[in-house]
């Protein structure tokens, strides 16, 4: 039982490096097509090399007070990963799963 166990993308299904703590986090193609709820496109770090939180409007670096995102359509939370950098995950189970893509678990 040596196989190594595969990660996706939830949005777009692309192979990802596993990560036990973040089983959804999405890939760096996906996250930099974040935005908020009426399209502006975001962009996610830490406030400090301490860590924090910080997001902010790509076009005009305006702050952000909130960690959802959307991309795709699909609601996601952004936060401050465990050891620095940000992670993104949907929200719930709300990121589509294509059963063509092997090892995918299926949508019900």
């Amino acid at each position: 039982m040596s196989e190594e166990k595969r990660q996706y993308c939830p949005i777009c299904m692309v192979e990802v490096q596993p990560s036990s703590r973040y089983p959804r986090y999405v890939c760096a193609d996906c996250d930099s097509r974040a935005t908020d709820e009426n399209g502006r496109l975001l962009t996610f770090a830490n406030e400090s090399f301490s860590g924090g939180f910080i997001a902010k409007y790509s076009e005009t670096g305006e702050v952000r007070e909130s960690h959802y995102c959307f991309i795709d359509g699909v609601k996601c939370w952004a936060d401050e990963a465990r050891f620095g950098g940000v992670v993104i995950q949907p929200v719930e189970d709300s990121a589509p799963r294509r059963a063509s893509q092997p090892d995918a678990p299926d949508r019900e």
